[in-house]
């Protein structure tokens, strides 16, 4: 977006939908001017959620014990507060309707001002299609292994509870064949290398035969800075905290 493709957004109504990271660094290249965009070629963006706060979103700042995922967070408020963008809470897309002014996204009773592009950074999804043949069991909502799904569950775990686990949440019916890494959380954004390094180290001890070394899952989550309640997320406070 600030390279190749910038002259694609430079100048244009912009409507970005999502409230994760990758809708943040969207934001953030969109936010950003360049060169190549010349005097009041800027975009002009539009940032709609489906959260009713932003708050939950900015992270812990300083207080994140991964830097970047916090300096993320505090770049995206200092954009907020700037004023450079136009920000819709509370709103759920349902229709998308090409018009003579521009595309317009509604939500069935209000209807959002035409823009020339959307920007749809709403989540993924895995793509099982290698593993047809094989005999697997993926949870129905998360689409990961179905013990591991309750542990990782993106409504519950968000700052940093993902217990330790390993090649025992990680197996299929499917003998000594194991998923891991990003792709074993499915649709949850929650994965972190980290946590990845230790699902490997897990499934090779299983592999190998080495079935306390499987057993043995240690890891410890870095505290995201914020403490998420039923409601919203507020800075961490340590007499509450909820984070790992």
């Amino acid at each position: 977006m600030l390279g190749t493709a910038r002259a694609r957004y430079a100048g244009r109504r912009v409507l970005v939908a999502g409230s994760g990271h990758s809708a943040m660094n969207v934001l953030l290249d969109l936010g950003q001017p360049t060169a190549a965009d010349g005097e009041g070629n800027a975009s002009r963006v539009t940032w709609a959620v489906r959260r009713p706060s932003l708050n939950a979103l900015y992270g812990g700042g300083d207080r994140d014990q991964l830097p970047e995922r916090g300096r993320l967070g505090t770049r995206l408020r200092t954009l907020v507060d700037s004023g450079h963008l136009h920000v819709i809470t509370d709103f759920r897309i349902t229709r998308v309707t090409r018009t003579p002014d521009g595309i317009i996204a509604s939500n069935g009773t209000r209807d959002l001002a035409p823009v020339d592009i959307i920007v749809a950074a709403t989540g993924f999804r895995p793509d099982v299609d290698i593993t047809r043949e094989l005999c697997l069991v993926l949870d129905p909502i998360v689409e990961s292994p179905r013990t591991l799904a309750p542990l990782i569950d993106p409504n519950i775990h968000s700052c940093g509870t993902v217990p330790p686990h390993g090649a025992q949440e990680l197996q299929h019916p499917q003998p000594h064949f194991f998923i891991v890494g990003m792709k074993s959380y499915g649709r949850a954004p929650t994965f972190l290398l980290r946590t990845g390094y230790e699902q490997v180290r897990s499934v090779v001890c299983a592999l190998t035969g080495d079935k306390a070394g499987a057993r043995r899952v240690e890891l410890t989550l870095p505290e995201t800075g914020v403490c998420c309640t039923e409601n919203e997320c507020q800075p961490q406070r340590p007499a509450t905290s909820c984070c790992a």
